[in-house]
């Protein structure tokens, strides 16, 4: 008979950032969005009936969540014990607390007695059925002072369920292996012979690369609840379900829930174009999304100060005040570009063309822009900028035989 599993990973409970407040509950609108996709998960999975329920990690945003957080989540889950279904949930790195006196902030909602199980060790196996075992490998078993080797079962079903940066060159969440505190899942483990290794951490719903060719040995990340802004991948948020069939083969299936609208504008290069210009292809970009209650961003780059002081911010905030988070962001030309944009001296190309005696030019035409876009004090621009002339003139200087 057909073993079926339900599993959701990176609800990130918690989870706000600057926006507005839900006026009947006085939640931060993201941490509430937060709130309602566990809550619609947890209505879809009670609706297919799954044998068992596992969460991949990082139930909560942070290691110390609040009292409101805590009760939100055992109350979901505590739906799945009034019907029978048992839970089994591993720590994630957000859930991990860097203080090793403190406990995870999952041991929080470890309740056995409701067969709410929480795994907070390195590695713990699971027998929920005959002939099935999950094996839960934890964040902290994959750090490397307590890194665990999993032991398989022979002749029965061997499901991994971990949290951590899978060791697979291609796959995006590759990439970050070298972040501190991050914590691999290596090649060894995930070559083992598992029925279907089930991953949180990453927030794409996808297989891994290698591991989506077949019927048997499946592993995927099963993607999170909710897309934490656009430093998260695209595409759907929601869980997976998992049918392991008798002859051990596995289907998965994606269930997804409703997010809020988020727009990533086409970005704008304002190389050449005035601060109205840049402006109106704001405008034009805006004009072909639904702007209410949205998440939006809009990337200006390549934008000098002069360009950037005509665009009226203002103007375009008045645009989108019902968005619920407006991110207009503008990034300034790298120094040689700037210089080819410059009007200082026509005949400054580039800081590889220019000859030493075009420096100090170059410098004064740069330095302002440089000041205001990084916040440099009032006090300190005249200090820098006349520092940074006499420094060059001094190289024009020795440059020419002259002493400096």
């Amino acid at each position: 008979m057909a073993y079926t599993i339900a599993v959701l990973c990176d609800s990130h409970i918690g989870y706000a950032t600057k926006c507005r407040i839900h006026p009947p509950s006085g939640l931060n609108m993201r941490v509430r969005d937060g709130y309602l996709g566990l809550r619609e998960t947890v209505d879809q999975m009670l609706e297919a009936k799954p044998d068992i329920v596992l969460h991949g990690g990082d139930i909560f945003h942070r290691s110390h969540p609040g009292i409101g957080d805590i009760a939100w989540v055992r109350r979901q889950f505590e739906r799945f014990s009034d019907e029978g279904i048992p839970v089994i949930v591993t720590t994630g790195n957000h859930d991990f607390a860097n203080d090793r006196g403190k406990s995870p902030a999952t041991a929080a909602i470890h309740d056995p007695a409701r067969n709410l199980n929480v795994v907070t060790a390195p590695y713990q196996v699971f027998h929920p059925a005959d002939g099935v075992n999950i094996h839960v490998v934890s964040h902290i078993g994959l750090m490397a002072a307590q890194r665990v080797l999993p032991e398989l079962v022979e002749g029965e079903v061997n499901v991994l369920l971990s949290h951590g940066a899978a060791q697979v060159p291609g796959h995006p969440i590759f990439a970050c292996i070298d972040s501190p505190g991050e914590a691999v899942l290596g090649y060894d483990v995930l070559s083992m012979a598992w029925n279907i290794t089930l991953l949180g951490h990453y927030h794409g719903m996808n297989p891994l690369p290698g591991f989506d060719t077949g019927s048997t040995g499946q592993a995927w990340y099963a993607g999170s609840l909710l897309r934490r802004g656009f430093s998260d991948p695209p595409g759907g948020r929601g869980w997976l379900l998992v049918t392991v069939n008798d002859d051990g083969s596995v289907d998965v299936e994606r269930k997804y829930v409703k997010q809020r609208a988020q727009f990533d504008l086409l970005p704008i290069d304002a190389t050449g174009l005035t601060g109205a210009e840049v402006e109106e292809q704001i405008r034009e970009n805006l004009a072909e999304i639904d702007i209410a209650d949205s998440i939006i961003r809009q990337k200006v780059v390549n934008c000098t100060l002069p360009v950037r002081r005509g665009v009226d911010t203002a103007v375009l905030s008045e645009m989108v005040k019902t968005a619920l988070t407006w991110q207009l962001e503008f990034s300034r030309p790298m120094v040689a570009e700037y210089l080819e944009l410059s009007e200082e001296d026509s005949a400054v190309g580039s800081l590889s063309t220019a000859g030493s005696a075009d420096l100090p030019t170059m410098w004064n035409g740069w330095f302002e822009d440089y000041a205001e876009t990084t916040g440099m004090s009032e006090k300190m621009r005249p200090v820098v900028a006349k520092k940074g002339s006499e420094l060059l003139e001094a190289v024009t200087k020795a440059e020419q035989g002259e002493t400096p």
